[in-house]
Order: structure tokens, then C-alpha cells, then sequence
């Protein structure tokens, strides 16, 4: 392998192995340890010819491959005590265990780094204070509000689909709220006053919202009254002037 590494590279020396693992290509249960092992003492060798300050912590890992390096050469089984000191290795297969523990750790802080990056791409508001609407229903007029209206028009709704015959044919027709004005005005030019629900004669989403927004923008430009005697009862609409 070649020897062009430099230390500053890595974080530790578990990092360094996981490197030289993924330079060989192939499954980590696959690799021989040993070749490994070789491998990151020759570094550690060349870096100390170089007069390169090494870390202590790459030093203590190079004792630890080196003892166990020994102890596959010689074939020795015996068990040791256990130790939790991420440098020390007591096999072959804890060798392999370490480096396979610590690349589920980088790629999980890898992950991270980037929620982080994304993260500092979005800006928050400073909450506000918004008890001063908590109680504010904007009126239309009569002391009817727009909750009152919403409620009837979802009953509206519920009737018209209700109604619907099972088949029909659909065609695409651009309604818009103007057209919705002039039609309540033809209306209510008629007979001056009718139920809410008698401005309503199609069950599709783009003609109950046209018809809808038709009404308040009558009712804010004055040209309509709503009126509801009590609370569930119907809304009449009635033209002013």
C-alpha cells in the first residue's frame, strides 16, 4: 500500500484503520486482520522517521496491534480479562468489532453534520404574543361572523353532493367571482332577499368557493346584508339599497 497518509487526516487511530479497511475493498469479515495490522505499523514507523509528532493515542493502538500480533502468530487462544479501553484489543474478532462500532458512530455524526447544515439554512421568528386575538371573531354583520358563514357553507356542501346525481358528465368551466356577483345580484334583483343556501346550485369545489368569496366581497362592499335570527337558524341574504 502507499505510504502517502499524513496523520492530520485522521481523528484517532481507529479512524485510520477504518481507512485502511475500506482501501482494501472488500468486506471487513472478509480482510485479514493481520495484513492490517502490518499495514498501519509501517505508517506509524515511517511517521516516527519523519520525526512526525504522533499521538499518543496512535502509539497505544500500535502497542495493542503489536501485542496481539504476537499472540496470532504464536496461535495463543487464552482468554484475557476484559477491558473497555477503546485501544486495547484482546482478538482478532474485537479488532473487527471496534472498527465496524466505530464506523456506525462516524456515519451517524455525519449524518448529524448535515441536519446542522440544514439547519442553519432556516431562520425562526421569535414567537409573538397573540392573546390579544384569542377571542376576536371578525363580524360580517347582524353580529354574524365568518364561522357562522363556513358552518353553512360545509352543510351546503353536504346537501349539494348529497343531491348529485351517481352519473355525470364533467366538463371544465372557469368560474370566477365575478361571475358569482353578477349572478347574486340577478338574483336578489328579483325577489331583494333569499336564503344563504339559495345562492348555491353546484356541488363542485371551484363553484362553492367563487360563490362563496362572491358573498363576503358583496357583504364588505356593503351591497348585501346577512342576517340570522339565532344561532343554527338560517342565513338570509338581502340586498341593500
Amino acid at each position: 500500500m502507499n505510504l502517502e497518509l499524513h496523520l492530520e487526516n485522521f481523528d484517532g487511530p481507529l479512524d485510520l484503520l477504518l481507512h485502511l479497511v475500506k482501501e482494501t475493498k472488500l468486506d471487513i469479515y472478509e480482510i485479514n486482520m493481520s495484513e492490517i495490522i502490518e499495514t498501519y505499523l509501517n505508517y506509524i514507523e515511517s511517521w516516527q522517521e519523519l520525526n512526525i509528532d504522533i499521538g499518543s493515542e496512535f502509539l497505544v493502538m500500535a502497542a495493542s496491534l503489536i501485542h496481539l500480533k504476537s499472540k496470532m502468530l504464536i496461535g495463543k487462544t487464552v482468554e484475557e480479562p476484559e477491558n473497555d479501553d477503546e485501544y486495547s484489543i484482546s482478538s482478532e474478532e474485537d479488532l473487527k468489532n471496534k472498527i465496524i462500532e466505530y464506523e456506525k458512530y462516524k456515519n451517524i455524526t455525519s449524518e448529524f453534520q448535515e441536519l446542522e447544515a440544514k439547519r442553519k439554512e432556516i431562520f425562526t421568528k421569535i414567537p409573538e404574543n397573540l392573546k390579544e386575538f384569542q377571542d376576536r371573531k371578525e363580524l360580517i354583520n347582524e353580529g354574524l361572523t365568518v364561522d357562522d358563514l363556513l358552518k353553512a357553507l360545509l352543510k351546503i356542501e353536504e346537501r349539494l353532493r348529497y343531491k348529485e346525481p351517481l352519473e355525470t358528465k364533467i366538463t371544465k368551466r372557469e368560474i370566477s367571482v365575478k361571475d358569482q356577483i353578477v349572478s347574486i345580484r340577478n338574483i336578489l334583483s328579483q325577489k331583494r332577499k333569499c336564503l344563504f343556501e339559495e345562492l348555491f346550485f353546484q356541488a363542485t369545489k371551484e363553484y362553492i368557493i367563487a360563490t362563496f368569496l362572491a358573498v363576503l366581497e358583496m357583504t364588505k362592499q356593503k351591497e348585501i346584508m346577512l342576517k340570522q335570527k339565532s344561532n343554527f337558524d338560517s342565513i338570509m341574504v338581502e340586498m341593500i339599497g
